[in-house]
């Protein structure tokens, strides 16, 4: 079964390390496919490519700039030139090198594509949206369906991180009405939202691997050091986000990090390559714990009624009042709010001869 990429899953990992690239490329070879890229999947890899290249120069022109502007004794070498158009243009040969592939993997659209797009758009039909936008999507579509049609298995795997236009909500299947167009035309069309789903879907069935063997043969000192520098480089506004605070609270911005880290495996999924490798796609649960100083006001009423004893200057008789007297005082104090989030961390590990060989924290996310 040939596969179909779109530009997000390229776009969340340029440099392509995702080690499901590895299980991606393997499955071509094992069963002999074709990795496809539509035309205008290529285009838009590229021009992401270049504005993020360019927004990276520019970002680090600026700080070469200020640290020149800082130091007083190191000398700072000349930034490179950096020809952003052909660093573009080699970025699709590096995707090639990479994947396997050649430019005769890419499919151009075509001409007759452009009236059906203009009745998608009239129509509202997905993958175009209820405004008759998402022209691009559209265009991708029709490549697919064309693609597929064309093809001796009228079977195609198509990933996209683009659940919003192409998926059925909450579901890793394509939507309804697109379903329904796929077998109208005779042809299967296998979703998948990401590679990790794609991955999942293809897993090796490993004997010897199991929990106990996990427990047993990975180092879980490695995977919570991992996690850990993950949570070192965490935005401090995320977690103090996250603390409920009273009417009367306020947080100071301090935030520490205990020494608390505990990790549980909840799932994983084999993989073995043509080669004997294997890349065990395992997730854990952690849990760790997090200090936030608090500034807290506390406003006191001591307010109170008292009896005040006067003469009257008339007759000479005393008499007694009640007389409010306020008293308001406002303190502050400061306390430490204690919260203890999960967190979700995806690794890839790989497996030669029933040994580890490598650990690579690939995602992660609030548990």
């Amino acid at each position: 079964m040939d596969i179909i990429i779109d530009a997000n899953i390229i776009r969340r990992d340029l440099k392509l390390n995702d080690k499901n690239f590895e299980i991606l490329t393997d499955y071509l070879n094992k069963t002999n496919s074709n990795l496809i890229y539509p035309s205008i999947v290529i285009q838009e890899v590229k021009g992401l490519y270049k504005r993020a290249l360019k927004e990276r120069v520019e970002q680090f022109t600026t700080v070469n700039r200020k640290l020149k502007s800082t130091l007083v004794t190191t000398e700072i070498a000349e930034l490179p030139v950096i020809n952003i158009e052909i660093e573009s243009e080699n970025y699709i040969e590096f995707i090639h090198n990479k994947l396997g592939t050649t430019s005769d993997n890419i499919i151009e659209y075509k001409n007759e594509f452009l009236p059906e797009l203009v009745s998608r758009a009239i129509d509202r039909k997905k993958p175009l949206d209820n405004k008759g936008q998402q022209f691009r999507d559209g265009l991708l579509w029709l490549s697919l369906l064309d693609y597929a049609i064309n093809t001796e298995e009228k079977r195609v795997a198509f990933i996209s991180d683009n659940p919003t236009d192409f998926a059925e909500k909450g579901e890793n299947k394509l939507c309804v009405e697109l379903l329904e167009e796929t077998n109208e035309k005779g042809i299967e069309i296998v979703y998948f939202r990401t590679l990790d789903d794609f991955a999942k879907q293809h897993a090796s069935v490993i004997e010897f691997i199991t929990k106990e063997w996990i427990s047993e043969n990975i180092d879980n000192e490695i995977i919570e050091s991992l996690f850990e520098e993950t949570l070192d480089n965490l935005d401090d506004d995320l977690i103090l986000e996250g603390i409920e605070l009273d009417h009367n609270e306020s947080k100071t911005g301090y935030l520490n990090r205990s020494d608390y880290l505990s990790s549980n495996l909840l799932d994983f999924y084999v993989y073995e390559k043509t080669d004997g490798t294997i890349l065990l796609n395992a997730e854990w649960e952690f849990e760790t714990e997090f200090e936030v100083e608090i500034e807290r006001v506390i406003e006191r009423d001591s307010s109170r009624y008292e009896h005040r004893y006067t003469i009257d200057p008339i007759t000479g008789e005393p008499e007694m009042d009640m007389v409010f007297i306020p008293d308001y005082s406002i303190d502050q104090e400061f306390d430490y709010k204690h919260d203890t989030p999960l967190f979700r961390g995806k690794f890839v590990i790989r497996i030669e001869n029933k040994k580890v060989t490598d650990y690579d924290l690939k995602a992660w996310d609030w548990g």
